[in-house]
């Protein structure tokens, strides 16, 4: 099958999926317990006549069915609403917002897949060793410590403590930010040549990105570390080492290729983690991505957002793993798509 064909017939079973998600979003939303119209409104002006016009203006006065049908119709040309608590269109806002959790989210993967290899390569190499039971010692405390308890005990030692870090924000607000070309700061800061505003949402990033591809890093040590174990007893690399080729020619051309085929595999997966995972680590490191969003609307009781948010992050799980699916049958020749 080619790749048109595959990509389209994938996305037409998109569809159905995105109306479920956004049905059961939808529900999940309306049972928060509060009022939405009294929020907005605030303790000043909770007489009944001013929250019934509010209620009209947000739509609310509708029935249910009502405003879930008028809600798909208008997702579907475009209009993904209003955002009341910030008081801009959700799309304005998500502009705004994606590139700040895109580039916290590629800068964790970044980080998880590099040391993560990097370690489990070596536990691999160093099988029941001590260095190997450290390693292993690594994952497991990844995979056990939770991320926000992680980024709360990394603010109060490297921020508060030791003064070591910035405490949160994505830039130190007496610097100006560069202009806005895509909307990721580092980029933006190299692309316009700002070394000193880079430095600085560089030092600002390192906790939350650490925090983020901790978890990670553990889950890829412990997956590569059992690939590579597994692909070295493999009969054609008895045959290489019988060759006598080096160590070094064993390992990273002929062992690591195909150990390494699981984890594009499962890095679709991680990275739909990291979308959904930035909410804690936003709201904790006081980053105003999309995760910082989805917390302040809940709040709110801002339903718009919320859907918007909750489907952006859908489709981009499936384009990711679209590319997965292309690349794995890249690697792996006996792989086709179906």
């Amino acid at each position: 099958m080619s790749i048109t064909r595959y990509f389209v017939r994938r996305a037409s079973g998109l569809i159905p999926i995105l109306i479920g998600i956004l049905v059961i979003t939808f529900i999940i939303a309306r049972v928060i317990p509060g009022d939405p119209a009294a929020l907005y409104a605030g303790p000043q002006h909770s007489d009944p006549e001013t929250l019934n016009r509010i209620r009209e203006m947000m739509g609310l006065n509708k029935p249910i069915y009502e405003q879930l049908i008028d809600y798909i119709i208008s997702f579907f040309r475009g209009d993904w609403g209003f955002a009341w608590h910030t008081g801009h269109t959700v799309m304005e806002e998500l502009a705004h917002r994606f590139p700040v959790t895109l580039e916290l989210s590629l800068l964790s993967m970044l980080f998880a897949i590099t040391v993560g290899v990097s370690l489990g390569v070596l536990s691999a190499i160093k099988h029941e060793t001590k260095v190997d039971y450290l390693i292993r010692g690594i994952a497991f405390t990844g995979i056990g410590i939770p991320s926000f308890w992680l980024g709360l005990l990394l603010i109060f030692v490297l921020g508060y403590s030791f003064k070591l870090l910035p405490l949160g924000g994505l830039i130190t607000p007496t610097l100006k930010p560069p202009p806005r070309i895509t909307g990721l700061l580092l980029l933006d800061s190299l692309l316009t040549g700002n070394i000193n505003t880079f430095i600085d949402v560089l030092t600002h990033l390192i906790m939350p990105v650490f925090c983020l591809g901790y978890g990670l890093l553990a889950h890829i040590i412990r997956l590569v570390r059992v690939s590579v174990l597994e692909i070295l007893q493999e009969p054609y690399i008895s045959v290489a080492r019988a060759k006598g080729l080096p160590k070094r020619v064993v390992l990273f051309k002929h062992a690591l290729r195909n150990a390494l085929i699981p984890l594009v595999s499962w890095s679709g997966m991680a990275f739909g983690y990291l979308l959904g995972g930035s909410i804690a680590i936003e709201y904790i490191f006081g980053i105003p991505g999309v995760g910082s969003f989805i917390y302040e609307s809940i709040i709110y009781l801002d339903y718009a957002p919320i859907l918007a948010s909750v489907l952006m992050m859908v489709i981009i799980y499936f384009i990711i793993n679209f590319i997965v699916d292309i690349l794995y049958a890249i690697l792996d020749p006996r792989i086709r798509l179906r």
